[in-house]
């Protein structure tokens, strides 16, 4: 399996440890299907779960799987949940692949917010987003299902564009229904003047083919 993510944990504070430690009601095995009624929403590589923690307050109707591999986001995500119970959220402290292959439900909408571009031309088979995870995904989505994708990094932009370009599973959409706030890293690219572009896909092909 090709690493996808890069070593950025910081530091853990004693808390982080705590929440680490903790068993949380909230916490999922890699596969394991939530206790839900609610349409599902696979959010992969969180972060620093301040965003996301909001968005899972704003998004009461959606039952989220939070899954990041990196501990201090997943420390603070736990932290959330303890402090809030929310009803609608589920974690998974590790890679988004390893959580996919062991899945036998499918999950109605899928968010991948700023993940890391490998912007070097070297690392390009570390980017998450490629035609065979694509494929991935159409596997797990329900019929009509939706992906969205947000990144400010033009070079991992032009590389979407491509793998798009060269795929037959989803169509490009003007709406996806789950909204979100502005994350650490949207307000670094922000702040650094780049373009923020959002994809949102709609699977155009029904649950477990693999064609395209």
């Amino acid at each position: 399996m090709i690493k996808t993510f890069s070593s950025r944990a910081g530091r853990l504070s004693p808390k982080n440890k705590k929440f680490l430690s903790t068993e949380s009601e909230c916490l999922l095995s890699a596969g394991e299907k939530p206790i839900t009624q609610n349409p599902i929403a696979l959010d992969i590589g969180f972060g620093d779960a301040q965003s996301f923690s909001e968005d899972v307050a704003a998004n009461e109707n959606v039952t989220f799987i939070g899954i990041e591999p990196y501990k201090k986001g997943f420390a603070r995500a736990v932290e959330f949940f303890e402090e809030t119970k929310p009803a609608n959220l589920y974690l998974f402290n590790g890679d988004a692949r390893e959580f996919i292959e062991l899945m036998d439900f499918s999950v109605n909408f899928i968010r991948i917010h700023f993940p890391d571009p490998w912007p070097k031309k070297r690392h390009t088979k570390r980017r998450l987003i490629s035609k065979q995870f694509l494929k991935t995904l159409s596997k797990i989505l329900c019929p009509d299902g939706l992906v969205q994708i947000v990144t400010d990094s033009k070079i991992y932009q032009m590389h979407i564009d491509e793998v798009l370009e060269y795929q037959q599973l989803f169509e490009t959409t003007n709406s996806f229904p789950i909204s979100y706030q502005v994350s650490t890293f949207h307000k670094k690219g922000l702040n650094k003047g780049h373009t923020i572009k959002e994809y949102n896909l709609k699977l155009i092909t029904p649950c477990n083919q693999t064609s395209g």
